[in-house]
Formats: structure tokens, sequence, C-alpha cells
């Protein structure tokens, strides 16, 4: 009878339960996505339609890279951090997860992007803090939306166009990271436009009661009331503004806004005289383009994409197109080969920066229509302005992206 002494028996266990790991690792035949979206809460509206325009980009694939199938399952973010967070740490313990992306709010982004770094999974957000490619930036962090500088440059620059005699804003800001990155850059750009911040008003996420804020701007006579926040807040806020009779008789810029999300819930009246800046827009010219909101108007009777499916395709297309460019589904592999990429996609053409994983790419000025020069129900805006201006160097606060 063979007797194996202590050590030699402890070397067979520990080389089997090796060569087990490294057998289980070779046959899995999936890559494993994570979106992250918010089903309920503030931005419950806006949800099911990113998870609509990541369909939209699977299917293009039928569901396969690189010889693997695609397991793509969903959790509801709730708009809450601590939720978005426990629930994303949970699909990647319980579902092997790869990649993440999503959800929507910035707050609950810069949760969700700490639990990517610490399980060395990749994280695709779209939204407007700076801080995923600022100074919360690291190795497997990436942001598609247009940095905030470049969005608030391009509002500010097309108000101007349009109203050259302006010198006075007031904002309204959200009160959350979105509105602080936002509302900094719209200070620090304002005297380059000759123009002036003459009030400012926070307000929580989901706000609907604006009376005080608009008599108080009001008393101010602004030229213009510049808005930062998004979803039902700005459409709540601009609705209030058109019965006090700011608009239209005086713009109102939405200068991060949903676009077609927003746009079709308010009535025509109520759309005169805005400036809607954008980060998607459905009649971008471009083929692929084209074939995107072709095949999303087929899963909802007709309507076209907005900001929040154009954001779920456009997360999705660039992981997709990582793994296509590598050849590979490991999200080390994946990553290396997105930085520093150059390329056309579906909304322009786009450059990643590797020094801070910001996705460079087009910000979209709409200006909206009278009902009279509509095309059909859903021609709401024009765009009037594209503007893909980086960020200067020196305001960015990612000093480091680290390493794997």
């Amino acid at each position: 009878m063979l007797i194996l002494s202590k050590n030699k028996l402890k070397m067979f266990f520990i080389t089997f339960f090796l060569s087990l790991f490294s057998f289980t690792s070779m046959a899995k035949d999936t890559v494993n996505i994570l979106g992250i979206y918010p089903f309920s809460g503030p931005y419950a509206d806006s949800g099911e339609l990113q998870a609509k325009g990541a369909l939209v980009a699977l299917e293009e694939v039928g569901y396969k890279i690189n010889g693997k199938k695609i397991k793509y399952i969903t959790r509801d973010s709730e708009t809450k951090a601590s939720v978005a967070a426990r629930r994303v740490q949970e699909a990647i313990d319980s579902e092997d997860i790869d990649f993440v992306v999503g959800p929507w709010s910035s707050g609950v982004a810069l949760a969700i992007t700490e639990v990517a770094k610490k399980n060395k999974v990749m994280y695709y957000f779209s939204g407007g803090t700076e801080d995923i490619s600022g100074k919360k930036c690291h190795k497997y962090a990436f942001m598609w939306a247009a940095n905030a500088w470049t969005a608030m440059d391009a509002n500010l620059k097309i108000f101007k166009k349009a109203h050259p005699n302006a010198k006075k804003i007031y904002l309204f800001v959200v009160d959350y990271a979105f509105g602080w990155t936002l509302q900094k850059y719209v200070e620090n750009l304002a005297g380059k436009y000759g123009l002036e911040v003459v009030g400012v008003d926070r307000h929580p996420l989901g706000h609907r009661e604006y009376s005080t804020f608009i008599t108080k701007a009001m008393s101010k006579k602004p030229d213009a009331i510049y808005m930062i926040n998004f979803g039902l807040d700005a459409i709540s806020a601009v609705r209030q503004m058109h019965n006090f009779g700011f608009t239209p008789k005086k713009p109102v810029v939405m200068s991060w806004s949903s676009g077609m999300e927003e746009l079709i819930q308010l009535d025509p009246a109520m759309r005169s005289n805005l400036i809607v800046g954008t980060n998607y827009y459905s009649s971008i010219d471009t083929p692929e383009n084209k074939a995107f909101v072709k095949a999303y108007k087929k899963k909802t009777n007709g309507i076209p994409p907005g900001y929040a499916p154009g954001a779920g395709y456009g997360l999705m297309k660039m992981i997709l197109l990582g793994m296509e460019k590598s050849g590979s589904t490991d999200p080390k592999e994946v990553i290396k080969t997105l930085e520093g990429m150059k390329g056309k996609a579906f909304f322009g053409d786009f450059e990643i920066n590797p020094n801070n994983h910001q996705t460079v790419r087009p910000f979209f000025v709409l200006k909206t229509k009278p009902e009279s020069e509509m095309k059909n129900k859903y021609d709401f805006a024009d765009i009037v302005a594209v503007s893909s201006t980086e960020q200067p160097k020196n305001m960015n606060m990612c000093k480091n992206i680290g390493s794997f």
C-alpha cells in the first residue's frame, strides 16, 4: 500500500485544485456583461431605454464575439449609490462578470467605479461627472460622454452666437456630482463669452416645484436661464417657466439633455426658444447611426432614440469594438486595445485619451423648431453645432491612470 507523506499529500491536492481551476477557466465559453440601469427611482424613465439601446448592439453581433457567446444580464441601480454598488458586486460574485456598463447618475457611477477597480472588471460609463476620467480615474474605467468642459463650452458658444447682446444668465443646478461639475465649468467659461452668472439655485434630484426659483431668477432679469439638470427635473422646470411667461420670450438652455426623451414630453409651445445640449441626437448623419435608428425604431413602434438608448448602444459598441480589435474577451486586453484608439462611430469621429480614458468625441447643440417647421411628429430640433474641443490638459485631475 502506497502511503504519502503530509507534504506530498498537500502538494497533490494543491496541484489537483490548480488543474481543476485551470480547466474551469478554459471551459468558460461565455463573456459576461452587466448592464446596471435605473429601472426604478428618479431616472426610471431612462433605464429601459438604455437597456434597449444596448440590445441593438448585441443583436448586431448575434450575441457572439471572438468565438464566445455573450451573456448579458441587467440589474436595477434604483439611482442609489449603495444599492447599485452592492448589486454590481453581487453580480460579479454570482455571474462571473467581465464588463460593466451604465448606470445614469454620476453619483451612482462614482460608487460603481470603485467596485470595478476592486474586482478588476472593465467599466464604461456615460454621464456628466468629470471624476470618472478625472480625480477618480483608474485603469479599468472609461468615460463615453463628452467631457463636461467640452459640453459647457459648446452650449455657451452657441447661446452667445444666437443672442450676441446677452449679458446675464441664471443657473438651475441639480445638487449632486453631475450638477457640481457642470456648474464649475459654466462659471469658469461664462466670462470667455461676455456672460455673467447672476444667480444660482441648487435643487435636489427629483425636484418638481420650481416656482420659487423662477420668481427669484426673473427678479434678476437674466437674458436666459441655464439649466444643469436632467430628465423629469428638466421637464418640470421648462413647463413651469413657460407658465410663468419666461419662455418663449426669453431662451432657456438645457445644457445636458436627453434630447428626444425630454422634448417629446413638452407641448410645442413649451419647446419654443430652447437651446439643447446633448451627447446624441437621432438625426446625426452617418451610415452607422441611420442603421441604429432603423433597428431601434423597430423596438419602439417608430419612436427614434434619444441620449439614453444612444448611450446604451454606444457603451456596448465600444466594449464590443475593444473585444473585436484585441481578439480577446479578457478585460485587460480590451483595455490595452482601447487606450489611444481612434476611429469612426455612429456618433462621429472619436479618440480615447490613454492618459485618462476619456472618449474625445462630438457634443451636439440643438435648436428647437416651431411646430409649423416640423417635418414629422418627432422632428423637434435641428443640430446647429457640433464640438469635439477637448478639455484643456491642465484642468484634468487624472494625474495617474495607474496599472492593472
